[in-house]
């Protein structure tokens, strides 16, 4: 879908339909849509007069073949009440429109920006939101469809965003480059993660890793299983045992040169297939176990769009890839396995898996490369999800700045963190008799615990651990999240990486 912006002023020939946003309760419409087109203004105002439209969240109020200007049919959008007005509103109603526009089978739309902002939400904060969210709202899974389904949306091929004389168009211009480079960043990582797992296993994951560097000039290197047992990482090794996948150790590499200034080290879960092992998942949603490697196609989505937006700091991307299959040679309840910075671990539950993987990875990356903050991304725990279904990522870390950042961040970008503790009681629940740790324990406390395990493979003051076992994945349509891979944490590491 094409997006560009452009003044009202400049535009000749009409769309199939012109969007408009009212809030709730609204004598009158926006005085904007006066500016953008008045016979729509016009048709809006007998509207609300006649009570046929108040503004209501997801109403949605359509006129047909009117005399407007700017299109051949006008659509309005409940933005609800204004004083609730804030980003996370904007985008579900943002994308409504443009559910909209499909099934009016629109395929050109006039947008009429300036009647979308609001309190808290400035025209400012627009220039990028707008076509961010028309982006993300428009994409589909279906490449394995053989064709489309009778009466189905069809797609809007283009989108001509319109702003009045008093929006700057440079800052407008930037706002949508950026807004192009992260969205696809985002789509590129739930490409990844809906992906079926006979088509995308470690070494696939790897090879896409490689087109982003060689893309992006990044700099990478791929660790197969001959290397990563030379170096030791025991959790990587015993995971990957039981599938004839071999495993990966993915290592995305940015800005070296910006190294004296400290290094963000990213690393990501990425197990593209998890039937539990030994400790076998029950069959039921199965299927979607080939998002449990979410982490590492976000880690490696945020390094293609750190190679576009080239911020100034050194980043380094990790993503352990492996398959968690039961089999004669995989890992049991019971084994313990000696980890890469030597401590070892006894395996309670092979479908722990998850957390073998990064404490390999998080203590290497620490070693390695000795970063000023290290942050790790995972489906890692179902108590997450019990937590806060998918609506909130777990927050857990070391760094309360780090910690209030990254909520910043995703207050902004709309994938919302919450904290949890780290207290030091919790571990007494995975403090081994045999070994060093088990890799789970009981009782309750399934997030906090997994963070507490992660953190004994992590060396550095400043380390954040997100937990996107909820929000990586939604089983229906949401606004802007259609079915399948949401893509979770890039946006948030993006806009958390402007002012890191």
């Amino acid at each position: 879908m094409k997006i560009v912006n452009g003044l009202v002023s400049e535009t000749t020939s009409k769309a199939n339909l012109l969007i408009a946003g009212v809030f709730q309760n609204q004598k009158t419409p926006p005085a904007a849509l006066s500016t953008t087109d008045s016979e729509a203004f016009r048709l809006a105002k007998r509207a609300l007069e006649k009570k046929r439209f108040i503004g209501t969240q997801r109403e949605v109020f359509t006129t047909d073949r009117e005399a407007l200007t700017q299109a051949e049919a006008l659509a309005l959008i409940g933005l609800g009440k204004p004083e609730e007005w804030n980003r996370e509103r904007a985008r579900q109603c943002i994308a409504r429109a443009l559910h909209t526009a499909r099934r009016l089978h629109a395929r050109t739309v006039r947008f009429a920006a300036e009647t979308f902002q609001g309190p808290s939400v400035a025209l400012a904060d627009l220039y990028e939101l707008i076509p961010e969210t028309l982006w993300l709202s428009d994409y589909r899974f279906d490449k394995y469809k053989k064709k489309e389904e009778s009466g189905q949306d069809k797609p809007v091929e283009s989108v001509h965003i319109l702003y009045s004389k008093k929006a700057r168009l440079d800052s407008v211009s930037k706002a949508l480059n950026r807004a192009r480079t992260v969205t696809d960043a985002v789509l590129f990582t739930r490409n990844l993660i809906n992906e079926p797992a006979n088509v995308m296993p470690p070494q696939e994951i790897a090879a896409r890793a490689r087109e982003v560097a060689r893309e992006g000039k990044l700099r990478i290197e791929v660790f197969g299983l001959s290397e990563i047992k030379r170096k030791g990482m025991g959790g990587i090794i015993a995971v990957s045992q039981g599938s004839k996948q071999p495993p990966v150790l993915i290592v995305l590499e940015y800005g070296k040169s910006y190294a004296q200034r400290g290094t963000i080290c990213l690393v990501g879960k990425g197990v593209t297939f998890d039937t539990g092992g030994i400790s076998i998942k029950p069959s039921q949603d199965m299927e979607k176990m080939k998002y449990d490697m979410s982490g590492a196609a976000c880690v490696i989505g945020t390094m293609k769009g750190v190679s576009r937006l080239k911020p100034k700091v050194h980043i380094v991307g990790i993503a352990p890839c492996v398959e968690n299959m039961p089999s004669g040679s995989a890992q049991r309840p019971g084994d313990i396995i000696r980890m890469f910075n030597g401590k070892s671990v006894e395996v309670i539950n092979t479908d722990a898996e998850g957390r073998l993987i990064l404490g390999d990875a998080l203590a290497y990356a620490a070693a390695r490369f000795k970063p000023k903050t290290l942050i790790d991304i995972a489906t890692l725990t179902g108590a997450c999800r019990v937590v806060f279904a998918d609506k909130a990522i777990g927050l857990l870390g070391t760094d309360e700045r780090l910690i209030q950042n990254l909520r910043a961040a995703g207050e902004k970008t709309g994938e919302r963190c919450w904290p949890l503790p780290l207290w030091e009681e919790y571990f007494e629940q995975i403090r081994g008799h045999h070994s060093d740790i088990l890799n789970t324990g009981a009782g309750g406390g399934g997030t906090i615990t997994a963070a507490l395990f992660l953190k004994q493979f992590v060396s550095v003051k400043s380390w954040a651990h997100l937990d996107i076992a909820g929000t990586a994945w939604v089983n229906s349509d949401k606004p802007y999240r259609a079915r399948g891979a949401t893509g979770v944490g890039v946006r948030l590491f993006l806009e958390w990486l402007r002012n890191a």
